[in-house]
């Protein structure tokens, strides 16, 4: 057995391995046939295939090669060892044994090549020799990957390394032009075999995973070329999309689990399902040994885990799909005797502590991972058949984050419609991410998931029990801070829209508010709000002027169509008016003022003057496609 690069005989002398022997003198820039002149180059490979891999060695050893080398030098060793690996790997008359080790030895050769920033004119260089001949090594190594992949009677071991050199390709290339060959190649049907394989079932991620990667490719210029957008769009494989679901409710319980241990300072991970076992090989070691920083950001500088990129295969079949929405929630609508949370709370869960932490660390990365899991949100409240279920139907409380303060208020009874959790996402965003690099793009989903919650509510009539306050101060707020810090955020635009898109909803609110709204205290309180944040509602007027605010009517065919400004006008002149029976009481305290706003509304009601029509607000969830990038990062980061 060989520990490391050497091995210690019984005399204490350093034996070096027989693999690291054979390597070394090719990484001298030995020829095959100088290091053993009565075997062919052929036979040398074939030989050092039949040894188990040294990972360390041939890592350490390849990472040290210049990029430059590579290209030139050592390009013919390079190019023959990737075309060797190939021919033994999808050669049925080798052993598992030398498969594997062929497998083995591409993703070290793959991943170390793909981290020195090439081309895609180098990748086909180093890896196939020469641009002309890429074609067909590529085609071949494809062919490879998915005929394995998809082989049920392969060896668990060979269909798994098959998966994972797959993905280490395409994380490890990204974007570049070489990823196209496995848009050449349909791995689809190849995927779906392999994650409904019961036998395969502790390799679901990285199968699901690989999926999403490939549906990422070129995803802005090519969806209509791109063959795995095309099969999650029209698949309905309910049995696949349930395996989906099922693998991504434990691997983002775990990322929660890792922001709840940081929270308490306890760092130790109870992972009791089998499942869960083998989810630690997901997590890098340093995420169970963290230390106790003082500064808040540092904390959770490393959260989430790598792992939590599942998300995107998740949003991918979400956004696309229109079946597989009806299946993410199934184990909520109809739950069994498991102890196990359902997807759907858990994604809501996992999104409070995202929200929460997103701008805490300043890491594009966390931020981004906020993004998506609300778009996320953005899309499930979009679908009427989920919006129907989460705000008319109770589930136990779901657990959100309450590590900064000032933390959500607390749950009232154990039963609550899951829409509330929604809403609560929305407040933790609003609350703890108000700053000058100001995360726009966010921002603005937060403010259409609000305003998608409330259209329903008050188009079903269903008069939600919910801390609706929470909700008003924190939009608000908002306002407050547009108008106060204009002139000193740094954003890349788009500052002009959410203040359009706010005003919309604060609109939407007041008009519809004895809709939505379940008691006439709620009701007190919100108009108490609005007169209470008047003169932050009078700096929007001044902002609008400052800014080219676009016109609603091209946003917003729910209203009827009136521009910012009378959308603007609308707000204040129901202000104005409370305002004014306020003043004219000589009103001094709060508990007063909430008795005269409910006296008006009692005998005048709300003096609305606009009506909202019936119109189904226009559909605004998106694809990601910043995402791509980091999940490729993530991906390679949870790869041996």
């Amino acid at each position: 057995m060989l520990l490391g690069h050497k091995s210690n005989s019984p005399r204490g002398l350093a034996v070096t391995s027989k693999f690291v022997a054979i390597y070394s003198k090719l990484f001298q820039g030995l020829s095959p046939q100088s290091i053993n002149p009565e075997h062919d180059q052929e036979r040398l490979f074939s030989d050092l295939l039949d040894l188990k891999v040294d990972r360390s060695y041939l890592r350490e050893e390849l990472d040290k090669i210049p990029k430059e080398k590579c290209t030139g030098t050592f390009k013919p060793l390079l190019s023959t060892l990737f075309r060797i690996c190939i021919k033994h790997a999808r050669s049925i008359k080798n052993d598992d044994d030398k498969r594997l080790h062929a497998m083995e030895t591409q993703s070290i050769l793959v991943s170390t090549m793909l981290a020195k920033n090439l081309t895609g004119w180098e990748v086909m260089e180093i890896l196939a020799g020469s641009v002309s001949q890429s074609d067909f090594v590529f085609s071949e190594f494809t062919e490879t990957l998915d005929v394995l992949i998809g082989d049920s009677g392969a060896s668990v071991t060979l269909r798994h390394q098959a998966v994972q050199l797959g993905l280490i390709f395409m994380c490890g290339v990204g974007q570049l032009s070489t990823g196209a060959y496995f848009l050449r190649r349909n791995f689809f049907p190849s995927i779906v075999s392999f994650v409904k394989s019961p036998e395969m079932e502790q390799y679901v991620f990285e199968a699901v995973l690989f999926l999403a990667i490939l549906a990422n490719y070129h995803k802005s210029d090519a969806a209509k070329l791109n063959t795995y957008l095309k099969q999650i769009r029209n698949s309905s494989d309910g049995d696949f999309m349930r395996k989906l679901c099922w693998v991504s409710n434990y691997t983002l319980g775990t990322s929660i689990k890792q922001y709840q241990e940081l929270g308490s300072e306890s760092f130790g991970l109870n992972l009791t399902s089998s499942f869960g076992a083998v989810l630690n090989r997901w997590l890098p070691e340093n995420t169970l040994l963290l230390s106790h920083p003082n500064a808040y950001g540092d904390k959770y500088k490393d959260q989430p885990v790598e792992a939590t990129v599942i998300l995107l295969a998740v949003y991918e079949f979400l956004l696309s799909n229109p079946m597989f929405a009806t299946v993410l929630i199934e184990d909520m609508v109809s739950p069994d005797d498991s102890v196990q949370c359902p997807l759907f709370c858990t994604i809501i869960s996992l999104t409070s502590y995202l929200c929460t932490h997103a701008m805490s660390t300043a890491s594009p990365r966390s931020i981004a991972y906020a993004g998506i899991s609300i778009n996320m949100i953005l899309a499930l409240v979009e679908n009427k058949v989920v919006m129907e279920f989460i705000s008319q139907n109770n589930v136990p409380s779901i657990q959100m984050c309450r590590q900064r303060s000032p933390p959500l208020p607390a749950s009232k009874g154990v039963l609550k419609p899951p829409v509330c959790f929604v809403l609560d996402c929305c407040i933790l965003w609003l609350r703890h991410n108000l700053h000058k690099r100001l995360e726009v793009p966010s921002f603005i989903n937060v403010v259409w998931i609000c305003y998608r919650v409330i259209w329903f509510l008050q188009h079903r009539r269903v008069r939600l029990d919910y801390y609706w306050t929470e909700l008003w101060n924190s939009l608000f707020n908002l306002l407050d801070f547009l108008s106060s810090k204009l002139e000193s955020l740094h954003t890349t635009g788009g500052v002009e829209m959410l203040i359009s898109e706010t005003l919309c909803l604060l609109d939407l609110a007041v008009c519809t508010s004895e809709s939505f709204l379940p008691t006439p205290r709620l009701l007190h309180e919100f108009i108490y709000e609005l007169v209470r944040s008047s003169s932050i509602l009078k700096k929007q007027e001044a902002v609008i002027r400052t800014l080219a605010i676009p016109d609603s009517s091209t946003t917003r065919p729910s209203l009827r169509g009136d521009s910012i400004v009378t959308t603007l006008e609308h707000i204040l002149s129901i202000s104005s008016i409370f305002e004014a029976k306020i003043g004219s009481a000589n009103i001094g305290n709060a508990k007063d003022t909430m008795k005269a706003v409910a006296a008006e509304i009692e005998a005048n009601g709300l003096h609305v003057t606009r009506e909202i029509l019936e119109t189904v607000p226009p559909t605004r969830s998106q694809e990601v496609l910043d995402f791509a990038r980091i999940a490729c990062e993530d991906g390679l980061a949870l790869m041996p």
